[in-house]
């Protein structure tokens, strides 16, 4: 017949004991947890770097009298844990063990699972204690007896972990537990494990955090002064006249620049000196023409001599002998009488014009000089021709 639930046995009175002072330790570390929310908020990590783990390990279990327990009992456990949050986790374990009795056929084998959940202070890849709170099933297996039964536990304890060995997802883990198991009326056993845990997945990447920083900088005192400014005058300044380049200018055409021609009016096609003078030379004027069978100039031959006599005013110097020529139609004689007949009228135009008489000369050569052939019409044409022998 069990007992009444109410009074308090050994078993419970220790059951008590132990969650007591689990609470005493959860208020201490509930203060460290409040520093390290602090450091959180000023940008301080204060969760693992990976969201899930697996540990297993080994345990030594101090069993309630009550279970008959003579000498030491050891068991193992394996759990798989995941973050709920910053510092909140729930684990599922497993875990088995063997009580001795001390008495043959009767030892008392345990397999259990159930979910617990942690609060861990601080980094859990860092030293990180943490607050066990959970609870499940477990079976007791009396061997030798019909007293086996599966029951509700709850359990309540401290952790550890500790990163090892330089790697952020390999840690040694230890915890106490208190469990108290509804097995015959109620047993309270006592459990310290010692294991490995690992870090499962790839770690979440860390945004760069930015520390904000009032800095209070000394700034002298800055005094603003008006500066008295000059009157300034803008005043319109006429741009300079375009220099004027003069333009080489060579009116009669015989290769001497105006400026240093000392013979202006020089006649087409004549040769001329450095100064621009005539020199020594037979200028053969092409378009000289007659009236036909006559020697009467025709007036563009007139306006063309009117350049001869321009030439003989600005070089008083100049002499000229004029050469009067035909082609071989007609007669010899007829031909030179009408090339010194043309002849003459030219010198008589420019004496007409006011030319001095002694500087000009006047005769006729027929066809007898000819200058290209009298066979075809051009031949002929080059042959009649008056011809100026200018002398100095």
């Amino acid at each position: 017949m069990r007992t009444s639930r109410f009074a308090l046995s050994p078993a419970a009175s220790a059951v008590k004991s132990v969650l007591l002072a689990s609470v005493m330790m959860g208020t201490a570390l509930a203060a460290h947890a409040e520093e390290a929310a602090v450091e959180a908020s000023a940008g301080v990590e204060t969760g693992s770097s990976y969201n899930n783990y697996v540990n297993f390990g080994a345990f030594y279990l101090e069993a309630d009298k009550g279970r008959g327990a003579d000498g030491t009992s050891v068991g193992y456990h394996a759990g798989v844990g995941h973050r709920l949050n910053t510092n909140l986790w729930v684990e599922g374990q497993f875990f088995g063990d063997t009580i001795e009795t001390g008495v043959l056929g009767t030892d008392n084998y345990q397999t259990g699972g159930g979910v617990d959940f942690h609060y861990a202070f601080g980094q859990r890849s860092e030293f990180t204690p943490f607050l066990i709170v959970g609870g499940g099933g477990v079976y007791n297996d009396v061997t030798g007896t019909a007293n086996d039964e599966l029951t509700p536990y709850l359990n309540i304890g401290l952790g550890f972990t500790k990163s090892i060995f330089g790697f952020d997802n390999l840690r040694l883990r230890g915890e106490v537990r208190a469990i108290y198991d509804d097995f015959r009326e109620g047993q309270t056993d006592f459990r310290a494990g010692l294991g490995l845990e690992m870090g499962l997945g790839t770690p979440p990447v860390k945004e760069p955090e930015v520390v904000v920083r009032e800095v209070q900088v000394p700034v002298e005192k800055i005094v603003i002064q008006e500066v008295p400014v000059e009157r300034i005058v803008i005043k319109e300044v006429p741009a300079p006249a375009p220099e004027v380049v003069p333009v080489s200018v060579d009116d009669d055409g015989d290769g001497v620049i105006n400026e240093r021609d000392k013979c202006p009016n020089t006649l087409k096609g004549a040769r001329v000196d450095g100064n621009g003078c005539v020199v020594e030379q037979t200028l053969t004027i092409r378009d000289i023409t007659f009236e036909t069978d006559s020697a009467r100039l025709t007036a563009n031959a007139q306006r063309l001599m009117e350049n001869v006599v321009s030439f003989l005013r600005s070089d008083p110097s100049a002499r000229i002998s004029i050469s009067g020529h035909t082609d071989s139609v007609a007669s010899d004689a007829y031909n030179m009488k009408l090339s010194r007949n043309r002849a003459s009228e030219v010198r008589d135009y420019l004496v007409g014009y006011g030319i001095d008489g002694s500087r000009l000369d006047a005769a006729g050569y027929g066809e007898s000089r000819p200058v290209a052939t009298n066979d075809t019409a051009e031949g002929r044409e080059l042959n009649r021709r008056v011809e100026f022998r200018i002398q100095k």
